[in-house]
C-alpha cells in the first residue's frame, strides 16, 4: 500500500512538475485514454492581464448564496448518503429557488461581482456540483438547462471516469460535452480529494496544480476556479491557490459569498440547509449595510442645539476630525486640551473593558489614528461573529469610507488598502444609524448591533452631513438608538454610526460640556480610550449658542441607566 501510494506521488508530482510524463499522466490513472481531442472551451473568461484581486468593498450591495451539491439520485436507498439528494429533494429546491425569485448566476458573474463591484441580480445565487458524478448529468443538468440556469461541476480528476460501484463518475467524454455549454462551468477540486490540511507543501501543490493542468489540457481552456475538497484548507492552500493562477476558491463555511473572509475563502452552503441560506441572504438584503464612499468638504467648527420636544441633541459640525487615542484612558476634554488644533470633540468606539475604574485602552476592532499611524488590527477571534457586517470608517484628507466590516480580512492592512490609499483615520463603529440619509429601524439596528442597542441611554454618534462635512451628535437625554437615527436623519445627516453611548457619552465645544452620561462634579463622564477631535476656525455664532446651552447634567442619581420594561 506504502508502495503504491508514493507511486501515485512521484506521478503527480511529475505532471505538476513537468506538464506531463506520458503515457503515465493523472488522467490516464483515472481510465481516460490520452488521444481524446481536447474540449474547446467556451466560458466567457476574466481578462487574464489583471492579475490577482481580492473581494472589492464594493461587492457589499448583495448577499449571494452559493449552494453546494454532491450526487443526485433517482430515490433514496441503502446506496445514498444524507449529502446526497434526490431527484423530488432537487425539483423542490428548484421550484423554491424560482419561486422566491432566486436568479442563478456563473462563477464568472460571481467573481466580476466580488473582485470589481460589477452588478448582478438583487437575488443572485450559485449552483455548485462536487466530485463530478453521473447524477449531476442524468438529473440535474436537464432541469437547469432547460430552466436555462448556469451550474458549476467541481472534478477531482483521479476519478473520472470510475463507473463502478454506487456513485459513478463522470467521464471526460462527458465532460468535454459539457464543456460545450455555456451554462456549465467545469473547475478544479484537485486530484484525489484529500484533506489537504494533512498534506506538506509539495504535496498539497501537486493535488493542486495537477488537478489544474489535467483539466486544462483535456478541456482546452484556462481553470480559474477551485472548491477545497471537504471545504479543508490552510495558509498554505491558500497561498499556493494564488500562486498557481486561482482566481477564486470555495470553503464549506456557511454565509453569503459577500461576508467570505476573502476571494480564495468564499463561503458554501451545502444544499440541505438550503432554506436556512436563502431566508439568511433574503433577511441581509432587506437591510444590508453597504460600502459608501464620500468627498469630505470643511468649514468653520459649528455647534447646534436640536429640541426634538421629547429631547435634546447637540451637535458639532464642519472643521477636520480626527480620531485619536489614549495611553490609558481620559475625558474628552483631557484629549482636547493635549491636542494642538482641536477645539471641541465627543467620545469614541467601544473597547474591550468597561469597568469604570479600568485602564485597559484596547479598542473593539481596528484602528488607524494620527497619533498611532500604524494598522492596529483586532485578534480577538472569539468575538468576529459579533462583529460581523458592523461599519467601519476610515477617511484620509479628501475622502471618507464606511463598509461593512468582516473581521478575516482585517488581520494586517492589506485589505484596509485596497479600499483607501493613505487612511488617516480608521476605526469600528458600534452599529449603523443612518446610511444614504436614511435611518435603519429598530429590526435592522438588531440585525447589525448588539442587542441592548434599544435601551434607553444617551447616546452618541458620528459621520458626514449631506453636504460631506464631518458631524458629531450626542442626546441630552436618555434615548434608543432607533429614535436617535431618525432625529440625525431628519437634521441631515447623510452617514452615521454609533460610538460608545451611556456612561461614555461626552460632547465638549469649546471647553463646554455639552452632553454627558455618567456624571460627578469634576468628571461628567467614565474616561475613554479613543475620542474624535475636530479642528479648525470656530464659527462665532456658535460660540453664542454654545454659551447659552444648559451645560450637561447627570443621567439620573447614581450614573445608573435603567432598561425599559418589555
Amino acid at each position: 500500500m506504502a508502495r503504491t501510494k508514493f507511486s501515485l506521488f512521484l506521478t503527480l508530482l511529475c505532471v505538476a512538475l513537468l506538464g506531463g510524463c506520458e503515457p503515465k499522466r493523472v488522467g490516464d490513472l483515472a481510465g481516460t485514454n490520452s488521444s481524446e481531442p481536447s474540449g474547446s472551451g467556451h466560458q466567457v473568461q476574466p481578462e487574464e492581464e489583471e492579475g490577482f484581486k481580492n473581494i472589492s468593498a464594493e461587492a457589499m450591495n448583495r448577499r449571494t448564496p452559493v449552494i453546494m451539491y454532491h450526487d443526485l439520485k433517482e430515490k433514496r436507498g441503502r446506496d445514498t448518503v444524507w449529502f446526497d439528494c434526490t431527484r423530488a429533494e432537487f425539483e423542490e429546491q428548484v421550484k423554491k429557488i424560482e419561486e422566491g425569485g432566486w436568479t442563478p448566476i456563473s462563477l464568472d458573474q460571481l467573481y466580476a461581482h466580488l473582485t470589481k463591484g460589477e452588478e448582478i441580480p438583487e437575488k443572485a445565487i450559485v449552483l455548485t456540483f462536487d466530485d463530478n458524478y453521473q447524477g449531476y448529468y442524468d438529473i440535474a443538468y436537464p432541469i437547469l438547462k432547460e430552466k436555462g440556469w448556469p451550474s458549476v461541476v467541481f472534478v477531482h480528476t483521479a476519478f473520472v471516469g470510475k463507473t463502478e460501484g454506487d456513485h459513478p463518475k463522470m467521464t471526460w467524454a462527458t465532460l468535454k460535452e459539457l464543456n460545450q455549454d455555456p451554462l456549465v462551468s467545469i473547475e478544479s477540486h484537485t486530484v484525489t480529494h484529500p484533506n489537504l490540511t494533512e498534506l506538506d507543501e509539495e504535496k498539497q501543490r501537486v493535488e493542486l496544480d495537477a488537478s489544474r493542468r489535467d483539466l486544462a489540457d483535456k478541456l482546452g481552456r484556462k481553470i480559474r476556479y477551485l472548491a477545497y475538497p471537504e471545504g479543508k484548507h490552510d495558509e498554505v492552500s491558500v497561498r499556493l491557490s494564488e500562486e498557481l493562477g486561482y482566481q477564486m476558491a470555495f470553503t464549506i463555511k456557511n454565509g453569503p459569498a459577500e461576508l467570505s473572509p476573502g476571494i480564495l475563502q468564499v463561503n458554501r452552503t451545502i444544499h440541505t440547509k438550503l432554506d436556512e441560506a436563502l431566508a439568511q441572504a433574503e433577511q441581509a438584503l432587506a437591510s444590508a449595510p453597504r460600502t459608501v464612499r464620500a468627498e469630505l468638504k470643511t468649514g468653520p467648527v459649528e455647534f447646534e442645539e436640536i429640541d426634538k420636544k421629547r429631547f435634546k441633541l447637540v451637535m458639532i459640525k464642519g472643521g477636520n476630525a480626527n480620531s485619536i487615542t489614549s495611553e490609558t484612558r481620559e475625558s474628552v476634554g483631557e484629549f482636547i486640551t493635549r491636542t494642538e488644533g482641536a477645539v471641541a470633540g465627543i467620545n469614541g468606539t467601544f473597547f474591550n473593558m468597561a469597568a469604570i475604574v479600568a485602564t485597559d485602552n484596547k479598542l473593539v476592532g481596528p484602528s488607524i489614528s494620527p497619533d498611532r499611524p500604524e494598522f492596529t488590527p483586532d485578534l480577538m477571534e472569539f468575538r468576529y461573529g459579533k462583529l460581523v457586517n458592523r461599519p467601519l470608517l476610515m477617511w484620509n484628507d479628501k475622502e471618507f469610507v464606511v463598509t461593512p466590516y468582516v473581521p478575516e480580512r482585517f488581520k494586517d492592512d492589506t485589505y484596509a488598502k485596497s479600499i483607501q490609499e493613505g487612511t488617516t483615520n480608521l476605526f469600528l463603529g458600534g452599529a449603523w444609524l443612518v446610511s444614504g440619509g436614511i435611518p435603519f429601524p429598530e429590526k435592522e439596528l438588531r440585525a447589525f448591533g448588539s442587542q441592548d442597542l434599544m435601551d434607553p441611554r444617551r447616546r452618541a454618534a458620528f459621520g458626514i452631513l449631506t453636504d460631506g462635512r464631518f458631524f458629531a451628535a450626542a442626546a441630552k437625554n436618555s434615548i434608543s438608538s432607533e429614535a436617535f437615527a431618525e432625529a440625525l436623519a431628519e437634521s441631515g445627516v447623510q452617514e452615521a454610526v454609533l460610538l460608545d453611548s451611556g456612561f461614555s457619552t461626552s460632547l465638549v465645544f469649546n471647553e463646554k460640556i455639552l452632553a454627558s452620561g455618567h456624571s460627578t462634579k469634576d468628571k461628567p463622564s467614565r474616561p475613554v480610550p479613543h475620542a474624535i477631535l475636530f479642528s479648525g476656525e470656530l464659527d462665532p455664532a456658535s460660540i453664542a449658542i454654545a454659551e447659552k446651552t444648559e451645560p450637561a447634567t447627570a443621567p439620573n442619581s447614581g450614573g445608573t441607566t435603567r432598561r425599559r420594561r418589555r
